[in-house]
């Protein structure tokens, strides 16, 4: 019996404090509205829809102005880091050379 007063003591709350502090909690939230702004699309910069058939219109852009810039002895990341379709196009495009110096690597294999 002992060790259960102590336990009581260590205790912060017990489980009436709890129980009463929860359902006052509860009853505030209820008495008070939440005012919910259902009015999205002010807050929200919504990107046109890019199909895929741009991709590569956008790819070929994006490797002309790349080497371009090169030419030019320009840095060409910060002209593909600003913007986030550019960014998207360049990934694509490094995959796309990633995976077809593979395969032209698997060609040269010996059997």
């Amino acid at each position: 019996m002992s060790q259960l007063k102590k336990l009581e003591r260590d205790v912060k709350y017990t489980q009436d404090t709890f129980n009463k502090r929860f359902i006052e909690a509860d009853n505030m939230s209820k008495e008070e509205p939440k005012n919910i702004d259902l009015n999205i699309s002010n807050k929200i910069e919504i990107e046109p829809v890019t199909y895929t058939e741009d991709l590569g219109i956008d790819m070929k852009n994006l490797f002309f102005k790349i080497l371009e810039t090169l030419a030019n002895n320009n840095n060409p990341i910060p002209y593909i880091m600003n913007d986030s379709r550019r960014q998207y196009v360049f990934a694509i495009m490094i995959i796309c050379i990633g995976g077809l110096l593979m395969f032209f690597s698997n060609l040269m294999i010996d059997k």
